[in-house]
């Protein structure tokens, strides 16, 4: 078992000297930027103790003394009591005199006003509307409803007395003349003109067509 040990041992010996070799070289790079590191926060945190903050607190000592205060000073007791005064001042020179106004003058004129237009012009015209015009309006609306509807019958009439008396005037002798005379004359006309002069012409025909075929056959084909 110490044999074991002691042949174990030398065989990790390398692997530490070069640990070590690695912990100093990091060592030796990483030691000026650790110590220029402090060396900046040591100098930051001075700079802002000693510098920074003091100038921070002399700052907002002046904006309060010199800026925050005189406007809060103003507004109390200047800004403020000149506002409240405007708007006393507007209230008594513009407000309250126009309300004045349209209490006592502007209204009473507007309500005389709208009683004179209702008395001369909308009561008139209202009783005119209600009493002639309406009445004259419906009156002639019905006049000329019954009289389109007279009119309407009166000219269906009148079209069944002109179709009467065409029909007996022209279309009954039309259809007589027709019926009586041009009916039986097409028959005859058919039966013994047309008829015979039809077989004429076919029998002409093929006779044509016989001595044609006898004179010509030959040819013919």
């Amino acid at each position: 078992m110490n044999t074991e040990i002691r042949r174990s041992g030398p065989q990790q010996q390398p692997g530490g000297c070069l640990t070590g070799v690695a912990r100093v070289i990091a060592l030796v790079v990483v030691l000026p930027v650790r110590l220029v590191w402090d060396a900046l926060a040591f100098c930051l945190r001075q700079l802002w103790r000693w510098v920074l903050a003091p100038i921070g607190r002399v700052l907002g000592l002046l904006i309060e003394y010199l800026l925050v205060i005189p406007l809060r000073w103003l507004w109390e007791w200047v800004l403020a009591p000149l506002g409240r005064a405007l708007r006393w001042l507007t209230d008594l020179l513009v407000v309250t005199p126009l309300r004045w106004l349209w209490r006592w003058v502007l209204l009473p004129v507007l309500k005389a006003l709208w009683w004179v237009v209702d008395l001369l012009l909308v009561t008139p015209l209202s009783w005119l509307w209600r009493h002639v015009l309406a009445p004259v309006g419906r009156a002639v609306g019905a006049a000329l409803a019954w009289a389109w509807r007279i009119a309407g019958r009166i000219s269906r009439a009148v079209g069944l007395a002109v179709g009467w008396l065409l029909w007996h005037a022209i279309g009954r002798p039309l259809a007589w003349v027709y019926r009586v005379i041009l009916t039986p004359l097409g028959h005859w006309l058919r039966t013994w003109v047309w008829r015979p002069l039809a077989t004429a012409g076919r029998a002409v025909r093929d006779a044509a067509r016989e001595v044609r075929v006898a004179l010509f056959g030959g040819a013919s084909r």
